[in-house]
């Protein structure tokens, strides 16, 4: 960081208004020069009447209320969450010249608002500013592609003027390269398949989201398309924003209140489904989402998705719900190596392990009445995830095919408790 980002940095931070879709200073974030970062709402925004908290879990919304940052070096939870992961900041390094160890809130400082995840935006002016919120349009996809993987490559520009858009919206999240693109009032967040895959991921992740949905499960939509260069991409259906409006979005890192990537074991031992169902409890969200969060949890077992971290699940906030909300299920992509035996994400206290007995331990947090219901809950659904397999056979990379067949029999009877 240079010597200014050193000093005490004081930020506004903006909401848009989930109600009527302005944006209003919601509070203000200060970082002293020892890293220790605070927040505060700000006193109009409670004087106004304002019921949202940016934070369900963290930032409860109490006014004369200074809230310290126990993570992330001082930039809490809610605005980690908004600023980029790892392919965000492995461009804004690129463009600022800072090297492997900047503090998160370079990050933040450093990237756009046009493109952060949810309906928070920062800024230095005690009114918001927030400009330059369109995404590029759908039907210029080629040529921003094209770019994208130029930049991933490190070889010059093509089009410097796609370039210098595609360097001022790294807010998103994730170690692959990406992009958002605008269809009317619908935002896609773009992936391609790149040269170090071992099979078209993108494709493999079109069909998964698909199959979640056919199976019953509230997965993002997602469509696969192939490039005039034969280049795959995903295009996941952003849930954070329709049209001009942006919605609340927390990830489960936030709600567990763990750091992630982790720093430490304990963070690891935070995190887990039925802490994150008690989370949604605790937050107002109904019990269809706790019931919606255990078959997800199924669901990556039966396909051996280890890649479910708690930054691959997330609430967000519906005005016409009046509650924060499960959110779709994204970047749900099963191993294309061998079958997995554990997932990331505790599938019941202490226990990673893909198994029946694991995946039944602590039925109850999910809002089961007893373990009769669990289990019914869990057959029906196994046999759904098992039925709509040929629905998507033949969207899955070939080479994957028979692998992830194979895997889901063996899952089958491992869940159904037949192994």
């Amino acid at each position: 960081m240079s010597t200014s980002d050193r000093s005490s940095r004081l930020l506004y931070v903006y909401l848009q208004r989930p109600d009527n879709g302005q944006w209003v200073v919601v509070g203000r974030y200060v970082q002293d020069r020892d890293g220790i970062g605070r927040f505060r709402y700000a006193p109009s925004y409670i004087e106004s009447g304002a019921r949202w908290t940016i934070d369900p879990v963290n930032l409860p919304l109490i006014a004369d209320r200074e809230w310290i940052a126990p993570r992330y070096s001082g930039l809490h939870d809610i605005l980690r969450d908004a600023s980029p992961d790892a392919w965000g900041q492995a461009l804004i390094r690129r463009a600022t010249g800072v090297g492997q160890n900047a503090p998160f809130l370079h990050y933040l400082l450093h990237s756009g608002n046009g493109d952060r995840w949810g309906a928070i935006a920062v800024g230095t002016g005690k009114k918001p500013n927030i400009a330059g919120l369109g995404s590029p349009r759908i039907d210029t996809l080629e040529d921003l592609v094209q770019e994208l993987m130029a930049i991933a490559h490190h070889q010059p520009a093509i089009n410097p003027i796609i370039r210098r858009r595609l360097f001022a919206t790294a807010s998103l999240g994730g170690v692959r390269p990406k992009l958002t693109v605008r269809d009317g009032d619908t935002y896609w967040l773009v992936k391609p398949t790149i040269h170090t895959d071992m099979t078209d991921i993108a494709r493999l992740e079109a069909a998964t989201q698909l199959w979640g949905s056919q199976a019953g499960l509230n997965f993002a939509h997602a469509e696969y398309r192939s490039m005039e260069n034969g280049r795959g991409v995903v295009l996941v259906q952003r849930f954070d924003r329709e049209g001009k409006q942006r919605f609340l979005t927390a990830s489960s890192a936030t709600l567990l209140q763990v750091q992630y990537p982790p720093v430490t074991p304990a963070d690891l031992a935070g995190a887990s489904y039925p802490r994150l169902a008690e989370e949604l409890r605790r937050i107002g969200a109904p019990i269809e989402d706790w019931k919606e969060l255990f078959g997800r949890m199924v669901f990556n077992a039966m396909v051996g998705n280890d890649d479910d971290h708690c930054r691959n699940h997330a609430v967000y906030y519906r005005e016409r719900d009046g509650a924060w909300r499960l959110s779709p299920a994204f970047d749900v992509v099963p191993s294309t190596d061998d079958t997995p035996t554990s997932l990331q994400l505790q599938l019941s206290r202490g226990s990673r392990e893909i198994s029946r007995a694991s995946v039944l331990a602590d039925y109850r947090r999910f809002g089961f009445h007893d373990s009769e219901e669990a289990q019914r809950f869990m057959d029906i659904l196994i046999e759904r995830i098992t039925d709509t397999f040929d629905l998507i056979r033949d969207l899955l990379p070939p080479d994957m095919v028979t692998v992830i067949a194979l895997r889901v029999q063996a899952n089958r009877a491992l869940l159904m408790g037949r192994s």
